[in-house]
């Protein structure tokens, strides 16, 4: 489910991506600004400088490129949650203490700067010329010989956009801006290691954002009435928390408005069984009234 998209979605958000992508090339805007006749060529010069010299992908399992190559073995372990907190937090360095403490919090203070400098020493021949760590007065810091991609960085800034679009009264940018961030992730940042849980506060950040952005979509789809957009991103939301009343309330309006009130019951009656397996409770009196409401339609 998380990775379907229509093509008029992926329509969408690359031309979201493209607009994202021209506000991080000025020196091509300013050839296309100005008159000088050699503008194509510093444009196109431009463009290839803004290649990414890395390229990662962290919510799609984790994958690393260089330039178009992949690095052939990423680590596994704690090396390879080290390299991956190193990418999340590449902006800022990170601290020895800090480094230490999150991935031998049992192991003595020498211990833990021994251990932790085999594995930057790993780390270093896995990546090679692909990126270098950097140690400065405040800790280690990645850095690459280029532009760097993320698309942790990338669904954060279309979320962020989609936000700014919306405030602004764009309704349709925002539709577009938030169908981009979620082209992006298609699965949580965590993967199966037991030195994951050191990336757990970024997992959480990233799984909150993609919960506020289904919540701008679902609202704005509804606002438009387009019912079947409101439909597919609500069982998106449901996969993150299945308890969200509020979703299963906008499901059960959608399809009351499609005409399909069996299904809102059907909806309903999902609500009321989650609920009741996960908390031993029923639905709030706001579900069960809008419930009636519909079911008086069926019985009419």
């Amino acid at each position: 489910m998380l990775g379907t998209f229509t093509m008029a979605t992926q329509t969408a958000a690359d031309a979201a991506a493209a607009h994202a992508g021209s506000l991080l090339a000025p020196a091509t805007l300013l050839g296309r600004a100005g008159a000088d006749p050699v503008a194509p060529a510093l444009a196109l010069r431009s463009a290839t400088r803004l290649a990414p010299a890395l390229t990662v992908k962290m919510l799609d399992g984790f994958r690393v490129w260089q330039g178009t190559e992949a690095l052939p073995a990423l680590p596994q372990g704690r090396v390879r949650a080290l390299l991956k907190l190193l990418l999340l937090q590449r902006r800022r360095p990170i601290s020895r203490a800090r480094l230490a403490a999150l991935f031998w919090p049992e192991a003595d203070a020498d211990s833990a700067r021994n251990n932790l400098h085999v594995a930057l020493h790993r780390l270093r021949r896995t990546l090679g010329g692909a990126a270098r760590l950097h140690l400065g007065g405040e800790g280690y810091q990645l850095v690459t010989p280029g532009e760097t991609w993320l698309d942790t960085e990338q669904f954060v800034q279309h979320a962020e956009a989609g936000l700014h679009e919306e405030q602004s009264g764009h309704a349709q940018e925002a539709i577009a801006q938030y169908e981009a961030a979620l082209s992006l992730y298609h699965r949580d940042l965590l993967e199966e290691g037991e030195w994951e849980s050191s990336l757990a506060a970024d997992a959480q950040a990233l799984r909150d954002r993609l919960s506020q952005v289904l919540e701008r979509l679902l609202s704005l789809r509804e606002q438009r009435a387009d019912w079947h957009g409101c439909l597919q991103h609500a069982l998106r939301q449901l996969e993150i928390d299945a308890c969200n009343e509020s979703v299963h309330r906008r499901m059960m309006r959608c399809y009351s408005s499609l005409g399909q009130i069996q299904l809102a019951e059907r909806q309903y009656r999902q609500c009321v069984q989650v609920l009741r397996d996960q908390f031993g409770i029923g639905p709030s009196e706001e579900t069960t009234a809008l419930y009636r409401r519909i079911a008086s339609r069926m019985a009419a």
